[in-house]
């Protein structure tokens, strides 16, 4: 049998021979090895600054396009670079390893502001084989116009609001619509005003409204007195309270001896500024706002139907959108300084009109109670809002701590709405600012 022979010294001379060779070709493959390995380092380095640059772009450009709304002459891309800077830089992280170049921000015919970012990330790694960045851009918008907001301010207008605390709210309030409606108007916002106590006053010029229940100006037959309507709505029974339909069962006007010593019973149990009806007009609204006045009892759930009242596209006003037609959010705003101090009672059934001021039997009713009454209304008639889509915002305002009070506030809330207590004059600006914000913000970002 034929064997093969070897010759060891070929092979120990081969190997002698590859030596070489081999640290050569390692010498060329480490570059490219370690720049692959260094190279994965880069590109996530590049992705990390890539989506926090995303978030942050988002965020200036909402800040700048809510600036431009409130005031078209300022500098948008300004605020774009100081607002990346702020919020990109300040969180730990560094714009030193990046350059950023943010191009001019473009508002189109639609209101819509658009800006571009243009973004290179230096690389470690990959520039020892000639790669010394990666490059990208980011686009963001926002529409000016945005969603259409319709807002009412339920504000507490009774006794205990008077002095310091009626005037902080006046200055509170105003701020907010300043904020919403700048100079020269916006057909994209609207508020209403509705000042509540015992009663809401919706103002005499509204008699006629359908879906309120209010009789002709009469005389007592006994007493001689003169009886008048002087705006004042009282409540719907059982139901009808808490809800915004079926105005066929209209509701009451309460039936007042204007200024009478014979009846003081009546005396301040209705504000003086009666309702504004939504408008897009600043003035007319910080108008009413200035007139509000500080008198009488608190009964929540009568501010809070208005305020449903004064948003719906339902009688007795109709000024609402319906939700269908246009992108509208409908917001309230609703204010007090403590609990509810009067109830709803219905008078006995038949009566059309009881000569101490009840008109078909629908009246508030003083009632030592009244809370235990009332507070359970309040808390439906918010559900029931909310229900309907309608953003809630609430705020108690210099409220004893631990009342009953906080949490029917804070339950009320919703929809995206927030509950702020606010212990003092500066605590109620500083709600009344943050939700002129987020309003500003929901409009903007839809």
């Amino acid at each position: 049998m034929n064997k093969i022979q070897t010759n060891p010294s070929f092979f120990e001379r081969f190997s002698r021979s590859t030596k070489g060779a081999t640290v050569v070709i390692f010498a060329f493959m480490v570059v490219p090895i370690m720049a692959l390995a260094g190279g994965v380092v880069d590109y996530g380095k590049a992705l990390r600054v890539k989506s926090e640059l995303v978030v942050a772009l988002d965020a200036a450009v909402l800040a700048a396009t809510q600036a431009y709304a409130l005031d078209n002459s300022v500098d948008t891309e300004q605020i774009i670079n100081d607002f990346i800077t702020r919020n990109y830089s300040d969180s730990g992280k560094t714009l030193l390893s990046s350059y950023l170049v943010i191009n001019t921000p473009k508002i189109d015919e639609n209101e819509q502001l658009s800006v571009q970012l243009d973004v290179k990330v230096p690389t470690d790694f990959l520039k020892l084989v000639g790669f010394k960045e990666f490059d990208f851009s980011l686009n963001a918008s926002a529409v000016i116009g945005g969603m259409e907001l319709e807002i009412a301010l339920v504000l507490d207008n009774t006794g205990s609001m008077s002095g310091s605390k009626i005037r902080t709210l006046r200055s509170a309030a105003s701020d907010l619509v300043d904020k919403l409606i700048p100079d020269g108007g916006t057909d994209k916002v609207q508020i209403a005003l509705v000042p509540f106590a015992e009663y809401v006053n919706i103002g005499t010029e509204n008699r006629n409204e359908p879906g309120l229940e209010i009789p002709a100006d009469y005389t007592h037959p006994v007493t001689g007195e003169d009886f008048k309507w002087l705006g004042c709505m009282g409540s719907r029974s059982g139901d009808l309270k808490i809800k915004d339909e079926d105005y066929a069962t209209g509701v009451p006007g309460i039936m007042m001896t204007s200024g009478s010593s014979k009846n003081p019973y009546w005396k301040g149990r209705c504000p003086s500024q009666s309702i504004v009806r939504l408008t897009d007009d600043s003035s007319t609204i910080k108008t009413g706002i200035e007139g509000m006045d500080a008198q009488g009892w608190t009964y929540i759930p009568g501010g809070l139907a208005w305020g449903w009242r004064v948003l719906s596209n339902k009688a007795p006003f109709t000024q609402g959108v319906v939700d269908s037609e246009k992108n509208v959010q409908k917001s309230i705003i609703l204010m007090t300084d403590g609990a509810n101090t009067r109830a709803p009672q219905n008078w006995s059934n038949g009566a059309t009109i009881n000569h101490s001021g009840e008109v078909n039997g629908h009246s508030i009713h003083v009632d030592d109670g009244a809370a235990a009454i009332a507070d359970p209304i309040t808390a439906q008639l918010c559900e029931n809002i909310k229900a309907e889509g309608i953003v809630v915002h609430t705020i108690a305002f210099e409220v004893p701590e631990g009342s009953p009070v906080e949490d029917l506030m804070r339950n009320c809330a919703g929809n995206g709405g927030q509950y702020y207590d606010a212990d003092d004059a500066e605590g109620l600006a500083n709600a009344f600012n943050q939700i002129a914000l987020a309003l500003l913000n929901l409009r903007l970002s839809k």
